[in-house]
């Protein structure tokens, strides 16, 4: 659950990212112009941005963090648990094994 919340926070960061690059590609374009009304927009558009990339970097810090604690709780239960994670993916291995060997027998069944 952590870990797809770390992945889904780190996908969103991903894409203010983008919105962030665009935005200022777009000011960038805009600087030139001499209208009143274009500066006030463009002033606003700025500040929107350094409030995007403020909110971005705080929000990658909570991921990473959340990522480093999901990954320290992790290892620690593997520590404290050897056994069970190893019954887990013997468990595992066994059923994504029958799986495969049941999808190998239909396929051997439907060319036959």
């Amino acid at each position: 659950m952590k870990e797809r919340t770390a992945e889904l926070s780190a996908a969103l960061a991903d894409e203010l990212r983008n919105i962030v690059i665009q935005a200022e590609a777009l000011l960038q374009a805009i600087a030139e112009d001499k209208n009143e009304a274009v500066g006030v927009l463009r002033e606003r558009a700025q500040s929107a941005v350094s409030t995007a990339k403020t909110r971005l970097a705080e929000a990658e810090k909570q991921a990473t963090a959340m990522a480093q604690r999901a990954s320290v709780t992790a290892q620690a239960y593997v520590r404290e648990n050897p056994w069970t994670v190893l019954g887990g993916a013997v468990a595992t291995g066994l059923v994504l094994g029958a799986a495969f060997m049941g999808s190998l027998g239909s396929r051997r069944d439907a060319a036959g």
